[in-house]
């Protein structure tokens, strides 16, 4: 064996070993970076989502991959938000509802003929639920269901509550709101069919609700911070929070996810000046482990009180909750 031979075959070997141990060490660190199961977690690294901010009365695209798509508008004081098909996604305001284009933000369709609008919901059929409170010549919780053109077509009345935040329509025709410190469930006659009491405050001002496939029914409590939830007797057994870090402030709108975990937006109060103030937007899985959120930040934000995670759903068809409350394309 020459010397010129011998170099390259002691170069080769070196090369080799460089390699091996050069895998060693990439798989000692791959193991030593495995995500831990706090809110540290990258799953949601590259969501795409529709915030409403309360404090700034702002509609928000956040596209956390591409933030150049990102877009910020002004909107009227509302509540509740929902993909409605054709690339819009649907807002209350004080007089009704707006469309709005996903893609631009911009307005394409608005309804202001219902002063006192609290909320508002496409329905199935295609129709539209405006929800207000000693409204339309009635006392207590009304249900207005007006068509495209902004006909009312139905009215429900529940008489019996002075307080009234979100509506939603069970798979089974039926309607879950939430009254302060109750959530109940109601019939198209007004008839009270179920309601539980939440727990830890006094006037929670209790935001929203949706029946899970066991039948109990999840509910975001507002000033409770924290979820609730109940079984079919009406007994609350389980809460999910925290960690006090995230600032657990008021858990407000809601969406369950296709893998059955929550993602909730954690408000921190009234006005343009709390985009500092805890970290607002939450995923929790069904055991109440934070497996993921969302810090927003404090220069474009103030006070989330709504979210929609739109990563696997088709924007071009309207969305509402399945049997297991799950948001889900509704079939035409």
């Amino acid at each position: 064996m020459n010397n010129t031979t011998a170099y390259v075959l002691k170069s080769f070997k070196q090369f080799f070993l460089l390699l091996i141990l050069t895998g060693l060490v990439s798989m000692l660190f791959s193991n030593c970076a495995t995500p831990n199961p706090g809110h540290t977690m990258p799953d949601g690294a590259s969501r795409k989502m529709i915030l409403r901010d309360e404090g700034l009365s702002q509609l928000t695209y956040v596209d956390l991959t591409n933030p150049k798509n990102n877009w910020y508008v002004p909107v009227p004081a509302g509540r509740d938000l929902q993909l409605v098909g054709q690339g819009l996604v649907l807002i209350g305001t004080g007089t009704g509802y707006e469309e709005r284009n996903i893609t631009t933000g911009h307005k394409v369709f608005e309804l202001t003929s219902f002063n006192g609008t609290l909320g508002a919901r496409r329905l199935r059929n295609g129709n539209t639920l405006l929800t207000g409170l000693n409204w339309q010549g009635k006392k207590g919780i009304v249900l207005v269901e007006v068509d495209k053109n902004g006909s009312i077509k139905r009215l429900i009345n529940y008489p019996a509550y002075n307080y009234v935040r979100m509506v939603r329509e069970t798979v089974a025709g039926t309607f879950l709101l939430t009254a302060d410190d109750v959530v109940l469930e109601g019939n198209a006659a007004g008839k009270i069919l179920w309601q539980a009491k939440l727990t830890s405050r006094e006037k929670p001002h209790a935001w929203q609700a949706q029946r899970l496939a066991n039948g109990h029914t999840l509910v975001s409590g507002g000033y409770t911070a924290n979820f609730q939830v109940f079984d079919a007797s009406g007994k609350l057994v389980s809460t999910i929070t925290g960690p006090a870090d995230v600032n657990p402030s008021f858990y407000a709108g809601f969406q369950i996810l296709a893998n059955g975990n929550y993602v909730v937006a954690n408000w921190q109060g009234h006005g343009p000046k709390l985009g500092s103030s805890g970290t607002q937007v939450l995923e929790y899985n069904p055991s109440g482990q934070l497996v993921w959120s969302w810090k927003q930040d404090p220069a474009k934000f103030s006070s989330i009180q709504g979210v929609l995670v739109l990563d696997g759903l088709n924007l071009k068809q309207l969305h509402s909750e399945d049997a297991r409350g799950v948001l889900v394309a509704v079939k035409p």
